[in-house]
């Protein structure tokens, strides 16, 4: 346990210091119904990620931030501006237009890159390498961190009052746009913010899974909030433990060898998707769960009856 603190100590600090931020983020874009939304400002990030590796930029470097910033601000006006006069084609539809995009966009960015591991690159950006996160990195992640959960818990009535009522016709078309352009574009630098060092996987799933579990036992989103932190801490403390101490996987053929600090320890597990499997894992738990011990509205509408409105 020694070794894991001395090598994953920052990792564990950086995923404590992320994850209750994506929790709660996460409890709006489950109730939403957007889950796509995620992934697409997730991978527009990555984009602007790519775009300044292909001049040449480190992908860690202060201009990558800025461009992945830029791009995930960029990606939430336009989700923002898209809500309305739809039609018949759903919201969800446009954001998932939206992720294909970019993504084919980075890869073509990517391969046109100078480095010449455009691949490799990309295959970073989606798995993360949190493995890697410095005390400096912590300190500035607690930071911007801290600024972003006191906007958005100053901003928290409002936001909430959008998604749970978000087709109220009483409610002026201009207000909404802008509380979901604050909303999303929050959740722009937040992401942003958090692919460069733990991936796009790991973010979807910080904002997502914890949520849905918090939702499969509990009603009122502040209450949800209470078990949906917990559970992304953790689930992402969990996953570095097991990416630290579970044994390899060997196919047949020769597995090279890897410093210890590069394979997330001695074994080799990757840290990103080994948090990703453990929060799955939880999820898959809690469903079983749900589906034997089901609330009392569950039974009322498979009997029949009227389940209450949320309020």
């Amino acid at each position: 346990m020694k070794e894991f603190w001395l090598l994953l100590g920052p990792a564990v600090l950086a995923a404590v210091l992320m994850s209750p931020v994506h929790a709660l983020f996460g409890l709006h874009i489950v109730r939403r119904g957007l889950i796509f939304i995620d992934l697409a400002v997730a991978q527009v990030a990555a984009l602007g990620v790519s775009v300044a590796i292909a001049y040449g930029h480190d992908a860690n470097s202060p201009e990558a931030y800025k461009f992945a910033v830029a791009s995930a601000l960029t990606g939430a006006l336009l989700i923002s501006l898209s809500r309305f006069r739809l039609g018949r084609v759903p919201h969800e539809a446009l954001i998932g237009v939206v992720y294909v995009l970019s993504t084919a966009a980075s890869i073509i960015v990517l391969e046109c890159a100078p480095s010449g591991h455009g691949l490799e690159e990309l295959k970073d950006m989606l798995a993360g390498n949190i493995i890697f996160v410095g005390n400096a990195e912590v300190k500035s992640t607690a930071i911007t961190y801290g600024v972003i959960m006191a906007v958005l818990l100053a901003l928290w009535r409002p936001i909430t009052q959008v998604t749970l009522t978000k087709d109220d016709p009483d409610r002026s078309k201009l207000k909404t746009l802008l509380l979901d352009f604050a909303f999303y574009g929050l959740l722009a630098i937040v992401v942003a913010s958090s692919v460069k060092v733990a991936g796009v996987l790991v973010v979807f799933s910080w904002l997502v899974m914890p949520a849905i579990i918090a939702f499969f036992f509990i009603e009122k989103i502040g209450w949800a909030a209470a078990v949906a932190i917990p559970i992304g801490i953790l689930g992402s403390i969990g996953g570095l433990l097991l990416s630290f101490y579970a044994p390899a996987l060997h196919f047949g053929h020769e597995t090279p060898t890897h410093d210890a600090i590069e394979s997330a320890g001695a074994q080799g597990w990757p840290s990103g998707p080994a948090i990703v499997a453990v929060l799955g894992v939880a999820v898959i738990l809690a469903y079983i769960v749900k589906l034997f011990f089901p609330d009392r509205n569950v039974v009322a509408l498979t009997n029949g009856g009227v389940a209450q409105n949320e309020s």
